[in-house]
């Protein structure tokens, strides 16, 4: 139905033109000019306000998927800073912790190491000692045996116990 109202303007507006001669032309020029400007404005004036309504939309869609992904990178990033921060206080309390259980290292190494140098003191007093004594009965016993030995001294078993009681003692 369109195209036959395009066809009729412009059948008509040759036939309203074609008896003139001569004069000015402007008016049937002006009236063709507005009769293509109006079939220019029908055929084209749809798709142009589609092309542009489409741009808008495609445009408005592109700018709020940027939008999204730009709240989403900014809600990652906030996401990735919260984890910094609690890794940089796990690592401080990890060098905390560390520190102490360092310390009680410590302590517990040297308490450690005071008992066994204590230990070592009983164990090397105990070995003197055991080592006096046996030098002692050593001793003792080469004096009995040069005595033994020696027949001008005679002596009497009595008198020789109290004699090695007391030395021993």
């Amino acid at each position: 139905m369109n195209i036959r109202f395009i066809y009729a303007l412009l059948f008509a507006s040759s036939w309203l033109f074609a008896g003139e001669s001569g004069g000015s032309d402007f008016i049937p020029r002006t009236v063709n000019f507005l009769i293509f400007a109006a079939i220019l404005y029908y055929l084209v004036a749809e798709p142009v306000k589609n092309f542009f309504k489409n741009r808008s939309a495609s445009i408005a869609a592109l700018l709020e998927e940027v939008q999204t992904k730009l709240k989403k990178a900014k809600e990652e990033k906030e996401a990735a800073q919260a984890k910094l921060a609690e890794a940089e206080k796990l690592a401080k309390d990890i060098v905390e912790t560390t520190k102490k259980e360092i310390e009680i290292m410590t302590q517990e190494l040297k308490k450690h190491a005071e008992q066994e140098i204590a230990a070592l003191e009983r164990s090397f007093e105990e070995n003197l000692e055991l080592e006096r004594r046996k030098r002692v009965r050593q001793i003792t016993k080469e004096v009995l045996e040069e005595l033994f030995e020696d027949k001008q001294v005679a002596l009497d078993k009595e008198k020789f116990i109290n004699l090695i009681v007391k030395k021993v003692a």
